[in-house]
């Protein structure tokens, strides 16, 4: 069976989570306090302090990760735990306050620890989701494959292209802009073609443009009105090769791109997680600091 994160060690931190769930919620009930409930009865403090130390832990998951050489559990199994534990936590948290809200640090850092809590479920689908899905993206296929082919593809185009010297020029500077590692976040979650095509320069009276090539579209669309108006047959069949070596270039694009897109979005949840467990950790200081100095 494989072990993943959500399954790791017979689902031992999701058991372990669950108990601590319900046994604080058992004694949440149970308590019978002279006051409403809030965090400033035992059990309120006694479920703070649990709460608090929670999200200590959870935050070193941050740190284990990163060191490879740790002995200090696997770094699979504190995965497992920063899931289900987190979740625990955020369940502990809304007892210990007591379902008392405010305008004021304790609410803050309780609405931190929502989007804490929130991100990180959205980083849990992505991580049982997206590679899945990269994998079948790419048909099976590692990525150094579907490279190796776009160049091979290039190679037969050039070798095709020397049918005009406006066909030349086009595919030249078509292969020459196609964009394969765009450093940009907001290009790779677009998963589109952001690469450039020349048009025109055989005369004076037709200057040299680029024009946007989503995709290969506009490349192909160029070979596509080349094609019908050429007259000559031997002409007409290198175009219609160049028009297939277009496509299948275009096709393996695409499943490259899309593949980009779905690793972006596997990252892009951190953007959100990362700074607001730092927020989260200095919201918690203070709102320790407040409870004991001002109560």
């Amino acid at each position: 069976m494989h072990q993943s994160f959500v399954n790791y060690r017979n689902y031992r931190y999701g058991t372990l989570a669950t108990v601590a769930t319900v046994a604080t919620l058992a004694a949440y009930l149970l308590d019978k306090p002279r006051v409403p409930p809030n965090g400033g009865t035992w059990l309120g403090y006694t479920l703070g302090t649990i709460a608090g130390l929670l999200v200590i832990f959870l935050s070193l998951f941050g740190i284990r990760k990163r060191s490879f050489r740790s002995r200090i559990g696997t770094a699979i199994g504190w995965l497992s735990a920063h899931v289900y534990l987190g979740l625990a936590a955020l369940v502990i948290a809304t007892l210990h306050s007591g379902l008392h809200f405010g305008a004021n640090v304790h609410t803050a850092t309780y609405v931190l620890m929502w989007i804490v809590t929130l991100s990180g479920c959205w980083g849990v689908y992505a991580y049982v989701r997206y590679p899945g899905l990269m994998t079948r993206q790419r048909g099976n296929v590692r990525r150094k494959e579907l490279l190796q082919q776009i160049e091979e593809l290039d190679q037969r185009s050039l070798g095709l292209a020397t049918v005009t010297t406006r066909v030349n020029a086009m595919i030249t500077d078509s292969i020459r802009r196609t964009d394969l590692g765009n450093p940009r976040f907001r290009a790779q979650l677009s998963a589109r073609d952001r690469s450039y095509l020349l048009i025109g320069g055989e005369s004076p009276s037709q200057p040299a443009h680029l024009v946007p090539n989503f995709g290969n579209h506009a490349l192909i669309e160029q070979l596509a009105e080349l094609r019908l108006a050429a007259r000559d047959e031997g002409t007409r069949a290198t175009l219609q090769n160049l028009l297939e070596c277009a496509g299948a270039k275009a096709a393996l694009l695409q499943r490259l791109r899309r593949e980009t897109k779905l690793a972006a979005m596997m990252r892009i949840w951190l953007f959100i997680h990362v700074p607001v467990c730092c927020a989260l950790l200095a919201a918690l200081l203070t709102h320790v600091l407040t409870v004991f100095l001002y109560w």
